[in-house]
This record gives C-alpha cells, sequence and structure tokens, in this order.
C-alpha cells in the first residue's frame, strides 16, 4: 500500500459509477429530445441543439449523482416572440418549456422558476436543469431570468468548458483535483460553489503544471493556496484545518507512517479516501481482504463447521448457489445489498438487512446454517466481532442490523448429508454516520 494508490483509489471512488453515468445520459437526452423535437420537428435530433454545462459540461462531477445542467438552443425566429411580450416574457418563456415536458413526464414533478425549468426525477438523485437560450455569433448565450419583473441575461457558458478543457490538457490533473476539492467540500459542508473551486484551481495551475508533485503535496499546496485567496473566515477556518491535517499526513508519509497518513486523509476527505482494506471495496481479491482483516481483528467468536458440527467441507461446484439481502435506508427504497455494494455506497447504521438465498440448485433436503463476522475498531472495542454459527430455522433468511463502521460479511452454508456441498458469502460495508 502507498499514500499515492490509496489516493487513485479515492479518485475512482468519488467519480459516478457506469450505472450513474449512463442514467444521467438516459435523463437529459430525454429532456432535450423531447424540446428539440417540439421546436425542430422537421430536424432528426443528434444532440447539437443541447449544451452540457456546470459540472457535467466540464467533467468535474462527483458522486453521488446530481443537478445536471443543460442549455436548449432555441429556434432563432422564436426570440422575437418573447422579446415582443412585455409582462414577464423570460416567465412565460419557461411556462411554456415547463408545458412541453409535462407531455412526456406528466407523472413527474416539474418546476419553473428563475432562469431554469427543474425536472425531478423520483427515481435516483439525477435532476434535469434546463435552461432555454439563443446563441449569438460570437458563442455567448441570452438566457431568460424571470425574477424582478424579467429581463435576458448574457452568459459565456462555453468560456468556462474551454478553459477546464485547456488547463486538463496542459496539467492531466485538474479535473481530478476539482473533484476531490469538491468531495472536501462536501465532507466539510464548506460554503463554498462549485464555480468558486474550479476558478481557484485554474488560477492555482496557471502557468505551473504541478506535474512532479505526488497527489498529497499536490492537495497540501492547494489547501494553502485557497486559503491565501478567500477572504471568508468560515471558509477560511475549514481550510486551516485542511492543511493543518494535509501538513501532518505528508509528514507521517515522509516518516514512513502511511497508516496514520492516510488516517489524515481520511479526516479531510470522508470514507470515500481508503484507510484499510476494511474501507476498500475493490483493492484486492476478497479472500487477500479476508486474510489481512483476519490478522487484524481476530475474534475469540469464532466458530467453524468442522470443529462444532462435525460437518466436512466439500464445495460442488456443480450448484449454483448465491445469497443477497434488501436493504431498509434513510433515502433510498427499499434496495438489495448488491446495489450498494455494484454503486460503492455505504451502508448506514441502524438499518435494517434481511439476507435471503436468492439462487440455490441444491435438491432437498439439507439443512442451511448463517454466520456473521464483523471486522474493525468499532466491533473491536465492542467485543462483537462476532462470528458464531447459527440454524436457519426454516425460514431461509438472517434478520440484521447495521451497528459498526467496517467491512463486514454474512455467509451461508448449504449441508446435506452432513457435508457442506454449497456456501455463499456477501461483504456488507458500513460507513460512519
Amino acid at each position: 500500500m502507498s499514500v499515492e494508490n490509496q489516493f487513485q483509489k479515492f479518485y475512482e471512488n468519488i467519480k459516478l459509477t457506469s450505472l450513474q453515468r449512463e442514467d444521467a445520459v438516459k435523463k437529459y437526452k430525454g429532456v432535450c429530445k423531447k424540446l428539440h423535437n417540439h421546436y425542430y420537428p422537421d430536424i432528426k435530433y443528434n444532440g447539437k441543439t443541447k449544451l452540457l454545462v456546470g459540472s457535467y459540461g466540464k467533467k468535474t462531477h462527483i458522486r453521488p449523482a446530481r443537478d445536471i445542467d443543460v442549455i436548449f438552443i432555441m429556434p432563432q425566429e422564436k426570440y422575437d416572440k418573447y422579446s415582443d411580450n412585455t409582462s414577464n416574457c423570460q416567465s412565460q418563456l419557461l411556462q411554456d418549456i415547463k408545458k412541453i415536458l409535462e407531455e412526456k413526464y406528466s407523472s413527474i414533478d416539474i418546476k419553473a422558476f428563475g432562469k431554469v425549468v427543474v425536472v425531478s426525477f423520483s427515481d435516483t438523485k439525477h435532476k434535469v436543469e434546463v435552461i432555454p437560450a439563443w446563441e449569438n455569433d460570437s458563442g455567448v448565450f441570452i438566457i431568460p431570468n424571470s425574477e424582478n419583473g424579467g429581463y435576458w441575461e448574457n452568459c459565456d457558458y462555453r468560456k468556462g468548458i474551454k478553459a477546464v478543457n485547456e488547463s486538463e490538457a496542459e496539467t492531466g490533473r485538474t479535473r481530478m483535483l476539482i473533484r476531490m476539492v469538491k468531495k472536501w467540500s462536501d465532507n466539510c459542508t464548506a460554503k463554498v460553489k462549485s464555480f468558486q473551486i474550479e476558478q481557484a484551481v485554474l488560477s492555482f495551475f496557471s502557468g505551473n503544471s504541478q506535474k512532479e508533485k505526488t497527489c498529497a503535496v499536490l492537495i497540501r499546496d492547494f489547501f494553502n493556496y485557497f486559503s491565501n485567496s478567500v477572504y471568508d473566515e468560515g471558509l477560511k477556518n475549514h481550510l486551516n484545518t485542511a492543511i493543518r491535517r494535509s501538513v501532518k499526513a505528508c509528514d507521517f508519509e515522509n516518516d514512513g507512517d502511511l497508516k496514520n497518513s492516510v488516517i489524515e486523509w481520511q479526516k479531510i476527505f470522508g470514507l470515500d479516501f481508503p484507510i484499510t482494506l476494511e474501507k476498500d471495496i475493490s483493492s484486492t481479491t476478497l479472500e487477500d481482504q479476508l486474510t489481512i482483516l483476519y490478522k487484524n481483528y481476530p475474534s475469540h467468536k469464532e466458530e467453524y463447521l468442522d470443529s462444532k458440527y462435525g460437518i466436512i467441507t466439500n464445495i460442488n461446484p456443480e450448484y449454483k448457489f448465491k445469497i443477497n439481502a434488501d436493504v431498509e435506508q434513510d433515502g433510498f427504497r427499499i434496495h438489495s445489498l448488491s446495489y450498494f455494494l455494484l454503486n460503492r455506497i455505504y451502508l448506514k447504521k441502524y438499518k435494517k438487512l434481511v439476507f435471503k438465498i436468492t439462487k440455490n440448485s441444491v435438491p432437498e433436503p439439507f439443512q442451511v446454517k448463517w454466520k456473521v463476522r464483523n471486522f474493525g475498531e468499532e466491533a473491536h472495542k465492542s467485543d462483537d466481532l462476532r462470528g458464531e454459527i447459527s440454524d436457519d430455522g426454516g425460514s431461509r433468511i438472517k434478520a440484521e442490523n447495521t451497528k459498526y463502521a467496517g467491512e463486514h460479511y454474512v455467509e451461508c452454508y448449504i449441508i446435506k448429508d452432513n457435508i457442506c456441498v454449497a456456501m455463499a458469502r456477501i461483504f456488507v460495508p458500513i460507513g460512519t454516520n
């Protein structure tokens, strides 16, 4: 393990998953295609009448899924229609856009206010904020603002996108640094806008690509640079805390104390920054993770099939056997545990899990047994690392509650003729609240 490797894993942890990216494309494409087909009925939609702006347009977005800002480029002839309207024509434009979208999304909450029409999809965290606009010859957009009686604004969205693209081409690290600083902002609840972070990063890299620095030194130096450029005392206090911790982290790393170094980085960035394998689901194989976890957190309560029951284990590869769990967690519909693992979402404490067999080709009759194993400092301090084996009782489900931060697992065994012929395991990553 190295600190630089931990930063690379952290960076992957905060980027959207492939499923989240696909969902974002589906959402904004559906909205823009509906508007295109209304305003350009004779032209097949190819995406040229929309422009992603904001963090999605600059490709600086992070998890979780957030608002997608998109410009819809209106036909030029429609501008005269709204310009002639003397009674807040900007509000009328937004209301017209809202009505068109309601034809397709009749059961979805859609609101029009300020400069945008917001389509709030209930199935995901993604919302689409669409801004109707006209683009002039210089690439500047004329957009509506319905506040204060209504007026038009000029916005050069392409300039901001170009600046990030050019800096990324020069440094290869601009988007990475922006994303990491955004995650720091989320973790410490600093009141700083994404645009302010982007501008600070662009300025930081201006004239100096910082290519030779490690991620740790780069982040430490940026926090110091950012702190010297802001005047808001609240934000400066957050930055100064980050500076102190990043300096400690770099000092620990220089002394060869990688364990305490990554602990300091996690204080800055939160649980997405992996400190040990129990915090990092994807770094190695599951068996490698278990070897280290068992070494670090042995349990005096651990039980095994052979020593407790005299049951030998002889897994039959022809049998198909899997387990999963239903998760009840605030802010989510009931999802499967595999959904959380796939999207790298840590479970919260004190939430209900119902483990169940989802696939089993072992012929009856057979017995089912379960094992729950905890790891991590919280479970260790509470003397609750567990590891006991329990009988199923016939229901073939096992109800549990998330309790301790760390990496844990549940195993299920199929016993036939006093032989364990099938076994399934699923990991349960729990974060702090």
